[in-house]
């Protein structure tokens, strides 16, 4: 009776091993020459053999983590990553051939970004151009002395992005502003918007008009969108510490009297006490609306958490930023930023993070090599 109950087991146990995947022999080690055959007949359209990018744009590879380059072509060859030529050009790779350009390019020492100047203020250059036709009016790096003309120095950028595009649209009733910026590009808007948010106002002496004293408890309510001392949080909500007293007159008068739509929270404001409101926002301090150098390298170092270690020393899988081309890192952090780029974390991670912080931390990493 025995045999029988033998063989029963011997079939169950051959039927259980049978939904077991089959065991694998281990991959065969990459070959480095066989990788570098495949570059120079494949990839030196974009790359030069000594694994740099041929142009700004094209990010060096030279010395990335062979798991990571493996990983990325995977994403391009199934459609993971979006690049058409890419796609193309991986479609018929085997897995061979994959970790042999992996490991070529893993090979090779890292390449220093030429282009890179370590000057932070560059991404700025641009937008002073396009703002200096503003400067007439607003004022040398848009800090008004005009009475009657706002400060743009300071102000939140998407505030100021936002605004400009209604002036040159004509949403905003004014024929000079809008023929004035009517041939800018939403490109150049943004430029501008960012250097003159970059700029800190100047302190103010007391107006000769109003009492800041008095104007302080007159913003109580105020403060809940603009701040307690006129420097708020809310990105579409302009600052007010620092404005030239003359506008701030002028405005406030126009919201009270329903010229500027404002839920009637000025109605009942006399015009004394408007222009104590004015005297206390214009005397005090204010600071540029985008981030500090300290704290672009705050985030730095929690970026190197992951991508500051050496090639070898992380168990992560994800690339070397440290000598990386500034041009490249900068559109990729956009696009994680934008969530144009398919990563729920990197878009968290970046998502209020400013073109200058941006731009900075690219700089940064493109002049710190590996070997520093």
């Amino acid at each position: 009776m025995r045999r029988p109950i033998t063989i029963l087991f011997t079939a169950l146990l051959m039927t259980a091993c049978g939904d077991r995947e089959p065991p694998t022999t281990p991959p065969s080690p990459a070959d480095t020459a066989a990788g570098k055959r495949l570059v120079e007949e494949q990839c030196t359209g974009c790359h030069t053999l000594e694994g740099g990018g041929k142009t700004a744009e094209i990010p060096n590879l030279a010395g990335q983590p062979a798991t990571y380059l493996a990983e990325a072509m995977r994403a391009y060859r199934d459609g993971v990553r979006h690049h058409a030529a890419l796609q193309d050009l991986i479609a018929g790779y085997s897995e061979t051939q994959i970790r042999d350009i992996a490991a070529y390019f893993a090979s090779l020492p890292p390449i220093a970004d030429t282009s890179a100047t370590g000057d932070s203020g560059a991404v700025y250059r641009a937008g002073q151009e396009v703002a200096a036709a503003c400067i007439e009016c607003h004022g040398e790096r848009g800090f008004s002395t005009t009475p009657g003309v706002p400060n743009l120095a300071g102000q939140h950028p998407m505030y100021l992005i936002v605004a400009t595009q209604e002036y040159a649209r004509g949403e905003r009733d004014n024929a000079e502003k809008e023929a004035m910026l009517r041939n800018l590009g939403n490109i150049d808007i943004e430029k501008m918007a960012m250097y003159f948010a970059a700029q800190a106002p100047e302190p103010r002496d007391p107006p000769p008009f109003g009492n800041p004293v008095d104007g302080q408890a007159q913003t109580a309510v105020c403060g809940g969108c603009h701040g307690a001392r006129g420097v708020g949080d809310d990105p579409m909500v302009p600052n007010l510490a620092g404005q030239e007293p003359n506008y701030l007159v002028k405005a406030i008068k126009a919201y009270r009297e329903g010229a500027r739509s404002h839920e009637g929270m000025v109605a009942n404001k006399t015009d004394a006490q408007i222009e104590d409101i004015a005297a206390f926002y214009a005397t005090q301090e204010a600071g540029a609306a985008t981030e500090t150098h300290d704290r672009t390298a705050a985030i730095i170092a929690k970026c190197d958490r992951c991508h500051g270690r050496a090639v070898g020393e992380s168990t992560m899988v994800v690339p070397v930023l440290h000598g990386q081309k500034a041009d490249y890192l900068l559109r990729v952090m956009r696009e994680y930023r934008d969530g144009d780029r398919g990563n729920s974390m990197m878009h968290k991670m970046s998502a209020g993070y400013s073109d200058r912080v941006l731009a900075e931390i690219a700089e940064y990493y493109a002049t710190h090599p590996q070997s520093d």
